[in-house]
């Protein structure tokens, strides 16, 4: 919001300063605030890896996950999943039976990655209520949680039955070299999560100042008669797009400007928040930048009176993303992984399917309990 600011005084009014403070800036910047979390996430993780534990993790989970049609190597890949499913998919290149590691890929996007963090953080921060469960437990955390365990025991579920219907190429069997306990090295740590983070922001920063200037233009035209003053937001390139979807998605309590997020988050699940971020900036069209928080909870349903969004429909927006395949370049990888389209396009319909079915459970059902 400072930068903006800044440029808003130093830029003359017009199409260039438009571009860059509600394209690029309140794109951008909506992620960049989210980089603490998800550097916090990646450090445990790597302190796990570095201190040898996932390994003895993977071999006592071996039993386990035998019972549900995977291997106890499945364990790493999935643990590196709540960080980025991509690399979690290459890794699964150590599991030598191939229906072990084709259940593992499959599953694996269901793991809550670190593109989810900025959604759930921006929901629960707006709308979950900042208070104290049974004396102890934060509510804010609690629900957290739950997304994240939300993922894995439907991932469990779906890989029973996915099991049930690959055939078995060759027997099972483990082997893995058990390292010793030791103390991570302080400087190594902070060399895997710097990379980290830098591949983050540099991957992620790409695409999504493309999405922004792309959002910008179909947002910000076409223009008025007089070709100065944009139209209504709604009546934009844009505004057309989620109208033109609103139908399919209200039963799951979203509007159209949650319809386009969910559009241009296919290339990237987090680029939902810049979307946000992007249209409310150009909808308010005054040089006082809105953070994307105040503006969700100031969105007032112009029918109703009512505010738009709520702690339920934050709840379904949530579901939605827990289960989401919005993610083009974990199908990419899949492809390659599988030398196969058959197995991205199976894992594209059983995720939309799962995402639509649990987002209307539950809305609906929170509606018919009387919460709005």
């Amino acid at each position: 919001e400072y930068i903006a600011s800044y440029c808003i005084k130093l830029l003359p009014k017009g199409i260039l300063r438009d571009l860059l403070v509600e394209g690029i800036i309140s794109g951008v910047g909506a992620i960049l605030i989210f980089l603490p979390q998800i550097l916090i996430l990646m450090f445990f993780l790597t302190i796990l890896e570095d201190t040898g534990y996932m390994v003895r993790v993977a071999f006592m989970m071996d039993r386990f996950m035998n019972k549900i049609g995977l291997h106890g190597k499945s364990v790493l890949p999935l643990m590196s999943g709540y960080a980025c499913a991509i690399p979690g998919i290459m890794a699964t290149r150590t599991i030598d039976n191939w229906k072990e590691r084709l259940v593992t890929i499959l599953i694996l996007p269901l793991m809550s990655c670190s593109a989810r963090l900025p959604i759930y953080t921006l929901m629960i921060g707006a709308f979950i209520p900042n208070q104290t469960i049974l004396g102890i437990l934060n509510l804010q955390g609690v629900t957290m949680v739950f997304m994240y365990f939300l993922g894995t025991i439907t991932a469990i579920i779906i890989a029973v039955i996915i099991s049930q219907f690959i055939r078995e190429r060759g027997k099972s069997s483990f082997v893995m070299e058990m390292p010793p306990y030791r103390m991570p090295l302080v400087i190594t740590v902070f060399r895997q999560l710097f990379n980290r983070g830098k591949l983050f922001v540099l991957n992620a920063g790409k695409i999504i100042m493309a999405i922004s200037i792309v959002l910008w233009f179909l947002a910000s035209f076409p223009k008025s008669e007089g070709g100065i003053e944009s139209i209504p937001i709604q009546d934009s390139y844009v505004g057309k797009i989620g109208h033109a979807i609103e139908p399919i998605i209200s039963p799951l309590g979203f509007d159209w400007k949650i319809g386009v997020g969910l559009l241009t988050s296919f290339a990237a699940r987090e680029v939902v928040v810049s979307t946000l971020a992007t249209l409310y900036n150009v909808e308010k069209k005054s040089d006082n930048i809105v953070g994307i928080t105040q503006a969700l909870k100031n969105d007032i349903n112009p029918t109703t009176g009512i505010p738009r969004y709520s702690p339920l429909v934050a709840l379904s927006i949530m579901v939605f993303y827990v289960y989401a395949a919005q993610c083009m370049a974990t199908f990419a990888i899949v492809r390659n992984e599988t030398n196969s389209w058959k197995w991205p396009l199976i894992m594209i319909f059983y995720m939309t399917g799962l995402a639509y079915g649990g987002s209307f459970l539950v809305y609906q059902g929170g509606l018919m309990l009387g919460y709005l």
